[in-house]
């Protein structure tokens, strides 16, 4: 597939996010990811997977067609630009012989897929890891991931992002039962009671806080994929307490700016696992480029108020 030459509401000074393929030559238990293994591999299109949401839900995954073997994938979270929440997007992997050391190293060292996403994370040197019987995931990552000058709540979240892609992947791949809850102990440079980013004291036991997700999620398309298939399922999730909510999809022109509607409408949420409600509609769309957005029914659209982005996400699509 291509990566789309375009952005969404490109923020000054950000650059265009590439795709990526993280190559992980791993070994489970105790295993070491450096940061020599990326390469200029194209993007998979067609990640059809849903999210996890509270601390005791295992991955859910959507049904679609073409949904490819999602323990090939890479779980991996991101920070959203709007709101500071998490998201989720699957990288592929060459190898996952070490998931969760092959999904944070990819935390640190990869581009999101999409634009309206980033990570204060850097290239971590090396990432160990272990899982214990009682599902207590250890990470030994090396200084060199923390970046400075972060403020104590892009920490905490930040840390946040860590234990949920680290639990993701253990779930994900099987290493972690069904619905059973985990835990992360992470340790910097082998020690523990590492102050992370100067702020968030690193000497207990990290567990997932439900506050940190996005409460609105497109997970299928991810970002920027290329699609010969003119009906487009999407397929999602939220954490609002809507019984519905609303979408619409724009046609973007040659610049990246999304332009006239085509089609929008209402999706009801049907009660998921816990806390979490599913969501899925299709879309028949000509050739060309679109945003597909889907947000709060009692919100705004994104780009019309400030806290738009906390009730929203979209995706951009192409149809060839």
């Amino acid at each position: 597939m291509g990566v789309l030459p375009l952005l969404k509401r490109r923020l000054p000074g950000r650059r265009w996010k590439g795709s990526i393929l993280v190559v992980a030559a791993l070994a489970l238990q105790a295993c070491t990811i450096g940061g020599q293994t990326e390469s200029t591999s194209e993007i998979a299109t067609e990640a059809e997977t849903l999210l996890d949401s509270t601390a005791s839900m295992p991955e859910i995954d959507l049904q679609s067609p073409a949904a490819p073997d999602t323990a090939s994938l890479l779980p991996v979270y991101w920070l959203g630009d709007a709101n500071g929440l998490l998201y989720r997007e699957f990288l592929p992997a060459e190898s996952t012989g070490d998931p969760i050391a092959a999904a944070v190293w990819a935390m640190t060292s990869a581009e999101p897929l999409d634009d309206d996403y980033y990570s204060p994370w850097q290239e971590a040197s090396a990432v160990n890891t272990s899982i214990s019987p009682d599902n207590v995931v250890t990470i030994d990552i090396s200084s060199d991931a923390f970046a400075a000058g972060i403020d104590a709540e892009v920490a905490g979240r930040a840390v946040q992002q860590l234990v949920y892609t680290a639990t993701a992947a253990a779930a994900n791949s099987g290493l972690i039962a069904s619905g059973s809850p985990s835990s992360v102990r992470l340790l910097v440079d082998g020690k523990a009671g590492y102050s992370a980013f100067g702020h968030v004291e690193l000497s207990s036991l990290l567990r997932r806080d439900v506050g940190a997700i996005a409460p609105v999620w497109i997970i299928n398309p991810q970002d920027s994929s290329v699609r010969s298939d003119r009906t487009v399922i999407v397929q999602g999730s939220t954490t609002t307490t809507d019984a519905a909510l609303e979408w619409r999809v724009r046609r973007v022109d040659g610049g990246g700016v999304p332009a006239e509607d085509v089609v929008g409408g209402t999706v009801p949420v049907d009660a998921g696992t816990g806390s979490v409600g599913l969501y899925e509609f299709s879309v028949a769309l000509e050739p060309g480029t679109f945003l597909i957005e889907v947000y709060e029914a009692a919100g705004q659209l994104p780009g019309t108020d400030p806290a738009a982005g906390v009730v929203a996400d979209d995706k951009l699509v192409s149809i060839r």
